[in-house]
């Protein structure tokens, strides 16, 4: 990811490194972050740090000094808030950068960004343009797993069978790492042939899921 500039950063409280470090940090780590484990706390903190000298930056404009802002600190400042889970801080980064940038169509880690918040407050629609427009701007997106996974969920809350089950299909099939198990996607396969009065699909689907599991189970007890 590119760095973000501010001009008038000689008083910046964050050292190279951490500049450096932060960078690496946008929407695609969303639920992939482990803030508990090795390191967590470091990465938590850090992420901190930089929304703190952000704010601090974006406040000196707002009092009026003549500090350039780069439209991309407020979707990078999106992304942090957004692997910290405060989503409404997250929306409101996202919708300033939205604005100020006029191509944001093309800043895909954004158009996740901005899908994976609207997916958190229910707005279905908005999320999935803004995810389909991901998988349209970019088809080998890292996380299109994720993308694929969330499509089929909604989809599927909004009764739109079809393309729900090509979605989860999609994610299925995808060797990425996944927030769902390969178990959880085919248990969500199963179900929608079932609501959708496919009996015999249903069935068998179910079955291949218990025989997955047993199999899992005995595996997991040798």
């Amino acid at each position: 990811m590119a760095s973000v500039q501010l001009q008038g950063e000689e008083n910046s409280g964050l050292t190279v490194q951490e500049k450096d470090l932060l960078a690496e940090f946008d929407s695609r780590l969303f639920g992939f972050l482990n803030f508990s484990g090795d390191g967590g706390t470091d990465k938590k903190t850090l992420i901190q740090k930089g929304i703190g000298e952000y704010d601090q930056k974006l406040k000196i404009k707002k009092d009026g000094e003549d500090v350039e802002v780069d439209p991309q600190l407020y979707c990078h400042l999106g992304h942090l808030h957004l692997l910290l889970e405060d989503y409404a801080k997250a929306l409101s980064a996202y919708q300033k950068f939205f604005s100020k940038q006029e191509d944001h169509w093309k800043d895909v880690p954004f158009l996740y960004g901005l899908g994976i918040v609207y997916f958190h407050f229910n707005a279905f629609q908005w999320a999935i343009r803004a995810l389909q427009q991901v998988l349209y701007t970019d088809p080998s997106f890292s996380r299109a797993n994720e993308v694929h996974l969330r499509l089929g969920l909604m989809f599927k809350v909004l009764s739109d069978y079809e393309p729900s089950l090509k979605h989860f299909q999609l994610a299925l099939i995808d060797s990425s790492p996944c927030s769902l198990s390969k178990l959880e996607i085919k248990f969500h396969i199963a179900h929608l042939y079932e609501i959708q009065g496919k009996h015999k699909a249903a069935k068998e689907a179910y079955e291949q899921l218990l025989e997955s599991t047993l199999a899992t189970d005995i595996k997991a007890n040798t």
